[in-house]
Formats: C-alpha cells, sequence, structure tokens
C-alpha cells in the first residue's frame, strides 16, 4: 500500500514538474483536491530546479501565525480571497512578469549581477514578529543564494540556535513582543555555539544611543528599518569574511 500512494505521488509530482518548467509564474490555491497546496510548495521548494519559479499563493483560508511564516519562507506573496483580491493578484502577477529579475537565482540586492560569493551558502536566522518584514528579508536573502531560517519570537530563535549549530548569521528585529530583541540577542550570546557568531539588530529608527544599547546587548552591528538593501548586503560580507 505504501509503495502504490509512493508511486501515484511520484506520477503527481512529474506532472506538476512538467507544467512548472513550461511557466514563468505560479497561482497556487492551498486548497487543492487529492494533492493538497502544501505539498505542492514543499516539492516546488525542495527541487533545486524549481526554487526560482515565483510563486503566488492564492487562498480563502484564514492562516495562522505558523502558516504565514512558513509561507512566507517558501513563497512571493500570499493574496487572501476578497472582494478585491482579483484585482489585487493580477497587480502581483503582472509585476512579476513585467520584472522578473527578482525570482532569478544568482542576482544581488538590486536584481542584477551574481550573487557574492561571501554570503552564497551561509545561513541566516531572521528574527522578526512582523510577517512583511520577514517576507522582504527572506526574499532579498534568498536572491543572494543565502538559505533563511525565519521565526517570530525571541523564544524561537533561542530554541532554534539551541538545537542547531549551522547558523551564520543572525538578523534581530529589537522591537518584538513579550521577548523584545535585547533580551533575546542577550540570552543568544549564552549559547555556547552562537557567542561569536554575528549578531545584526534591526531597529525601528537610528536613535542616539541605539547603537551601544544593541552592541551592550550583545548585537555585531546594527541597521535601521526600513531596510537600506546595498548598506545590510555590505555589512554581511563584511562580518561573513571574517
Amino acid at each position: 500500500m505504501w509503495q502504490r500512494h509512493r508511486a501515484l505521488d511520484a506520477r503527481r509530482f512529474g506532472a506538476v514538474d512538467e507544467v512548472l518548467q513550461r511557466h514563468d509564474a505560479v497561482v497556487l490555491d492551498l486548497g487543492l483536491p487529492g494533492l493538497s497546496g502544501w505539498q505542492v510548495i514543499d516539492h516546488i521548494r525542495g527541487r533545486k530546479a524549481l526554487r526560482s519559479v515565483p510563486l503566488l499563493v492564492y487562498t480563502a483560508k484564514d492562516l495562522t501565525k505558523k502558516e504565514e511564516l512558513k509561507l512566507g519562507r517558501a513563497t512571493k506573496t500570499i493574496v487572501v480571497k476578497e472582494v478585491r483580491s482579483p484585482e489585487r493578484l493580477q497587480e502581483e502577477v503582472a509585476a512579476i512578469l513585467e520584472d522578473p529579475s527578482p525570482a532569478q537565482p544568482g542576482s544581488n540586492g538590486n536584481g542584477n549581477g551574481a550573487s557574492d560569493p561571501r554570503l552564497a551558502g551561509k545561513r541566516v536566522l531572521v528574527v522578526d514578529d512582523d510577517i512583511r518584514n520577514i517576507f522582504a528579508l527572506t526574499a532579498m536573502l534568498e536572491r543572494q543564494e543565502m538559505e533563511v531560517i525565519s521565526v517570530d519570537s525571541g523564544q524561537e530563535a533561542l530554541d532554534t540556535l539551541s538545537g542547531r549549530n549551522d547558523i551564520d548569521v543572525a538578523l534581530v528585529d529589537v522591537m518584538m513582543p513579550e521577548m523584545d530583541g535585547y533580551v533575546t540577542m542577550s540570552k543568544m550570546r549564552e549559547i555556547p555555539s552562537f557567542q561569536n557568531r554575528p549578531i545584526i539588530a534591526l531597529t525601528a529608527k537610528a536613535m542616539k544611543g541605539d547603537r551601544e544599547k544593541c552592541i551592550d546587548a550583545g548585537a555585531s552591528d546594527y541597521i535601521a528599518k526600513p531596510v537600506d538593501t546595498p548598506e545590510l548586503l555590505t555589512m554581511l560580507k563584511s562580518w561573513l569574511a571574517t
């Protein structure tokens, strides 16, 4: 029985691959019959040849924060089905088709040229409670061929770092509820595997004394939001080259 289901899934995914390779973008409903949208997303992002295909989720499902985070790691954007959603979906698709460069692997932060070897293959932990920030940072970092692990709370960041030793750098939002970025960074420095790895603090605005406060909490550096892409990439290259 297991082998029969496995063969059936292989045939289904084979059809998915064949369709995807002929198109420039994918609009996916999560509530598909038979083969769920979640299975399709996992399959697409697990195939190196398909990872550069822009993926837009179009759904009527009420998403939990965990589901939003999972989609944020794997998709270009999420459009919730409502009165104005067809127009928004059309705008999102048009934007991708008119400017496909952000979806191409090997582009830099401006959408042109090759990724920097100092960043390609590095693993970055993004800690932010705002899904929009996670979306933006993930898209930008993946264009540099970095592997992004995202969490939405300080405690999840600590749990993640305690369970693995392969994360090269962390980006931590300072203004988070419950456990803020200062406390989070301080506790991250107590984890043996992350005592000497770079942490970049993300602040809402550059205020006098912010840098000192971030450094005192354990940050290696800090950058104000909205994040300036070239500045952040330069900062990452500097810290990861050492």
